[in-house]
């Protein structure tokens, strides 16, 4: 696997060999960034349910000024950490990336922080399938996860239809074979979502 643009294009990754993960395909991450590339450039970029960290280390490439990783595994937490490692090499700075050992259901539910520009959720399917996407963007705008005009991005199973939410709007919806990406932008302070 490989990042797909930006600074650091081609840079090969190192995958968790757990067989836990499934990660981004480099076609779905190559449109998730041509259809945020407005938002990417200093944006700060949460990776959640990180897996090697591709997703959030292809927002660094593309000018992102920061990406905090979201991961529970801690053999896959590492692997992220080794494919920093190699960005560091390449000119990233030490202070743009974060990793996090945590549960991301359990991160959202007790982040207080400044809020990230964008986030970006690939649960495992079965998981996605299972919870959906409406509880987790109610407690992303209730904590503050994501900023009022930011975005989440949810890379779903094709099945699994996009979540209509209170102070969100949806922007996106795209299928690429078994995968389905949705984007929402949060509505900003007396803003009304369509």
């Amino acid at each position: 696997m490989r990042i797909s643009g930006g600074a650091f294009g081609g840079m090969v990754l190192k995958t968790p060999k757990t067989g836990d993960i499934r990660p981004t395909q480099d076609r779905v991450r190559e449109a998730v960034f041509n259809m945020i590339r407005n938002e990417v450039a200093g944006c700060d970029f949460l990776d959640l349910f990180a897996g090697s960290g591709a997703v959030g280390l292809e927002a660094i490439s593309r000018g992102a000024k920061s990406a905090t990783f979201v991961e529970r595994d801690r053999r896959h937490a590492a692997v992220i950490r080794e494919n920093i490692s190699e960005a560091e090499r390449r000119g990233v700075p030490a202070e743009a990336c974060t990793v996090v050992c945590a549960d991301a259901y359990r991160y959202l539910a007790s982040y207080s922080g400044p809020g990230f520009t964008v986030a970006f959720a690939d649960p495992p399917y079965a998981l996605g399938e299972e919870r959906g996407f409406a509880d987790a963007l109610r407690t992303v705008a209730e904590r503050g996860v994501v900023r009022t005009g930011g975005l989440f991005i949810a890379e779903t199973p094709s099945s699994l239809d996009a979540s209509a939410v209170s102070g969100w709007e949806l922007l996106r919806d795209r299928t690429y074979g078994r995968t389905r990406l949705c984007i929402w932008k949060r509505a900003c302070e007396g803003e009304v979502a369509k």
